[in-house]
Formats: structure tokens, sequence, C-alpha cells
């Protein structure tokens, strides 16, 4: 079992997918759904190929799992994982950024640089926050910072 963004690397049509944390944490979302659901995650082969891991006989499916159950034609392995991409930001400094963020899977990115990407890039940040107070101190920092400059007194 192997954890990470770079643990494998498939020959997908799509090529493999980028080194980055959003991989990552996609891929670990859905490692423990596979292991709170009770797969068996040790890698079994068969003629050379690697299968995925195996259905517990005693789990109950969910639609998603029918529908891929159904396109597989399989209802013994787990469904595989896709990579969904949210888009891509990055802080460049002086309060700029830029920023692609996606809208729907197929749709056209939201793109943005500068100040405009940088308020892309806050309003995501926010977003993703965990809970109402990590977002207000959050807030609460970047308008300190803002109003009194950096603290350099630690340096």
């Amino acid at each position: 079992l192997a954890f990470g963004d770079c643990s494998c690397t498939t020959k997908a049509p799509d090529g493999p997918l980028p080194a980055t944390g959003q991989v990552a944490a996609q891929q670990g979302e859905y490692l423990a759904k596979l292991m709170n659901k009770g797969y068996d995650l040790s890698p079994v082969s068969q003629e050379g190929v690697i299968l995925p891991p195996l259905r517990h006989p005693d789990h109950e499916t969910t639609v998603s799992e029918n529908i891929a159950n159904f396109a597989t034609r399989s209802d013994e392995y787990a469904k595989p994982f896709q990579f969904l991409n949210l888009g891509i930001l990055a802080y460049t400094g002086g309060g700029s950024a830029l920023a692609q963020v996606a809208t729907a899977p197929n749709a056209e990115p939201i793109k943005g640089t500068g100040k405009v990407g940088n308020a892309l890039w806050k309003s995501v940040y926010i977003s993703k926050q965990i809970s109402w107070r990590n977002r207000f101190m959050v807030v609460n920092d970047w308008v300190r910072r803002q109003i009194f400059g950096r603290d350099i007194t630690r340096v």
C-alpha cells in the first residue's frame, strides 16, 4: 500500500496526474473511503496486472458504486480513482496572484491575474477553511497585516 501523489503513475490517455497537493488530498480521501468501507487493499495480481481493491462481501453499495459496477461489468472491485481538477492558484506576492478556478468539470475555467487573481485566491482560501472561527481569524489576520504591515520584530 502506497500513500502520496507520486506513489503510482499510470499510462492513462490523459497522462500521469500532476504532482500536487490537490491530487494527494483527493487520493487520500479516496483511500480513506476504501478503508472505512472495508475494502481489501492488499495487492492482487492476475496475469501480471494488479487488480483494484476487492469489495468486502457484507458491504452495502451506494448509487455511484452501482453505476461504476454497471460500467465495469463487475461488482466485486472498487470504482477507480478519478481526479477532479479544481483549478490552479499561485500567490505571487505584493497583493497579486494567478488563479484558474474550475466551475464545472468540462466548462471553461475562470482565470484571473493581479488583483482579480488575488481576490479569487483569497475566496478559495477562505472557502477551504474548516470552521467559521478559522475563516474569521484568517480574514482578521489579512486586515491587520494590511493596516499595520508585517511584524518583523522576531526576525
